[in-house]
């Protein structure tokens, strides 16, 4: 059971009307549970109780997200001595992000993280066949695809964001879909083991540009577009930073390189480009 700081509210406030139980999401805004309401004490269907004070706790840390487990609260998150990077679960009005080392990996600030996914995947519609989703993440991008895809490959080389997801109930999907291949390794060795016109379009949404590179390296870009299907399409993420403070334009930066890797029709779309084989 899960719960962050919107979960805690209610039950706070259910109490102050004098509540004997009240229905919650134990799993991030999936379903909904009966929680009863006994003395100081708030009863979880497993018979697990929390008090007033570990509510308050929870409301505090309104940018974590806490399993309940033995009658106590633990955050899910951890740091990482071997990446040297702070990994944690964000809660949001349906499903939670993940952020690391401060940085989130969904847009949050206009929209929910289901709204960017459903966003960037729209940008290449229809999608259909077999589809490379490069840098997994939480998997939304993977289980949102996997609804019109034959079969969808997602990359992750980082163990602590495979613990986050394994988590998070909004990740389930991506580990009991017959439709969904979690490739744990990174996308940069990964892509050159993939057969020629293997995928039917390609899904890059990459961590940031500091971070990672390669994964924005005209090398790179010419393997995707050996890996691509003929008349395929591909969605870049790619955001804006420095665009302000340092006058860089990583948006016309990668464009120039997916087109020097091949690719044409490029176009802004969410947040990134597309563009075509």
């Amino acid at each position: 059971m899960i719960i962050s700081h919107y979960e805690a509210e209610q039950l706070l406030e259910a109490k102050k009307k004098g509540l004997k139980s009240t229905d919650i999401s134990l799993d991030l805004n999936l379903s909904r549970a009966s929680v009863k309401i006994e003395n100081d004490f708030f009863i979880f269907p497993d018979n697990q109780k929390l008090d007033e004070a570990q509510l308050k706790k929870i409301i505090k840390n309104d940018t974590s997200c806490f399993l309940i487990k033995d009658n106590s609260i633990l955050k899910i998150q951890l740091f990482s001595e071997q990446t040297n990077k702070f990994y944690k679960l964000v809660p949001t009005k349906n499903a939670p992000t993940i952020e690391i080392s401060g940085i989130r990996m969904h847009v949050t600030k206009e929209m929910t993280p289901m709204e960017d996914t459903k966003k960037k995947i729209g940008s290449i519609m229809p999608i259909k066949g077999v589809v490379l989703d490069t840098c997994m993440g939480l998997g939304y991008t993977a289980i949102l695809a996997s609804k019109y895809a034959d079969f969808v490959f997602t990359c992750e080389r980082d163990e602590n964001v495979l613990e986050i997801a394994q988590l998070n109930p909004w990740s389930r999907e991506l580990f009991n879909s017959k439709k969904i291949s979690v490739l744990k390794a990174g996308i940069f060795n990964e892509i050159k083991i993939f057969k020629n016109n293997m995928f039917d379009a390609v899904i890059h949404d990459p961590p940031r540009l500091s971070l990672a590179t390669e994964l924005y390296s005209l090398d790179f870009y010419k393997q995707i577009f050996r890996a691509l299907k003929k008349n395929s399409n591909i969605y870049h993420y790619t955001g804006s930073p420095g665009s302000k403070n340092r006058k860089i334009n990583l948006a016309k930066n990668v464009a120039e390189r997916l087109k020097t890797a091949g690719f044409k029709g490029i176009k802004r779309a969410h947040y990134g480009l597309t563009a075509r084989k």
